[in-house]
């Protein structure tokens, strides 16, 4: 059967270049990728966007503002109409919020991973904080949407509350709380993620969701947390793995992947041999999710109720945590049913 679903949301990884080099980092971001697009190539990608129905494009890196050209791709989806957002580790931020204003950025997302002295220590840079604070505050009193963005482990797991006050009183208004994921840098470094630390996570965010006013900051879980108990915060409830269903991501080298925090060894098509389209539509692609049944949970999955709708959670967790797809063992139900 032919697959109808459309890529709504796509990751664009302008540069795999970057300025810092953060213990966390799942891609192991540095030096720019082998091949990376010219600027004709990004602008003939986005002109393919608006056949496929995408709704938003998220600018990654690396660190996408070391790409000078980024506002001429910004351009471009503008002219389509598709509204772009960034992450950015924020040390170029400052100069670049005229552009960022200019071109009507729908949100910059700015990595955070604690107070002054976590952060620093774990992106390895002195002094990195209160620059970053500085764009920060740049961008919004230019009125830049600005969001926070926290990959958590055991090194800042206990300063979120703390965290949280401090991005609150600077104007903050969504906070994205995330697990660090066991690649790249983050594997090599020892930071991955324990199952106490996680659950600390769930507690956390449980906790200022349902216990939030409208004089706390909008705090948005990511895929890797949950799913299915009382810590589980979304509503509706979690549906599966969206990537290769409903978004995919693009490398700075023109391949494609379900979602650009999987490993590179997991594309579906490079864009300089096929397009967009072509990708996405051929039968053999993103198999791991759009072919999916329950017979390919794994062992931290088999059996479960929830099999079916939930699809093992995230893929990226997953993998990244066992090697294969559908078998999360990060997961609020999949721990209290094993606890029994």
């Amino acid at each position: 059967m032919k697959f109808e679903g459309f890529p709504l949301i796509i990751g664009f990884e302008l540069t795999l270049m970057c300025n810092i080099r953060c213990r966390h980092c799942a891609s192991s971001a540095g030096n720019p990728r082998e091949g990376e697009l010219d600027l004709h190539e990004m602008l003939d990608i986005c002109d393919q966007f608006p056949p496929l129905l995408v709704q938003e494009v998220d600018f990654t890196g690396g660190e996408p503002l070391l790409r000078s050209d980024w506002p001429m791709i910004a351009e471009r989806l503008n002219k389509h109409k598709i509204p772009f957002r960034m992450v950015t580790n924020g040390l170029l931020l400052k100069e670049n919020v005229p552009a960022l204003s200019d071109l009507g950025i729908a949100t910059v997302g700015v990595s955070l991973d604690g107070l002054e002295e976590t952060h620093d220590r774990i992106r390895e840079r002195p002094g990195l904080f209160r620059k970053i604070i500085s764009g920060i505050e740049a961008a919004l009193d230019s009125g830049v949407p600005v969001a926070a963005i926290t990959a958590v482990n055991h090194l800042n797991v206990n300063e979120l509350p703390l965290l949280q006050s401090f991005l609150y009183n600077l104007g903050i208004k969504h906070w994205q709380v995330q697990p660090t994921f066991a690649l790249g840098r983050a594997k090599e470094g020892s930071l991955d993620l324990s199952r106490s630390t996680f659950l600390e996570i769930g507690k956390f965010v449980h906790g200022n969701i349902m216990g939030c006013s409208d004089k706390c900051i909008g705090m948005v879980p990511a895929d890797g947390v949950g799913y299915f108990t009382e810590l589980d915060t979304r509503d509706p409830s979690w549906k599966g793995c969206s990537a290769g269903r409903a978004s995919c991501g693009i490398t700075s080298n023109g391949d494609i992947k379900g979602c650009l925090s999987l490993p590179d060894h997991l594309v579906e098509g490079n864009l300089r041999e096929r397009d967009l389209w072509s990708i996405w539509f051929s039968p053999d692609s993103f198999a791991y999710n759009r072919q999916y049944t329950s017979d390919d949970l794994g062992e931290f999955c088999t059996g479960c109720e929830f099999g079916e709708q939930c699809m093992g959670g995230c893929a990226v967790m997953s993998y990244s945590s066992t090697g294969r797809f559908h078998n999360d063992p990060y997961c609020f139900h999949g721990m209290q049913v094993r606890a029994r």
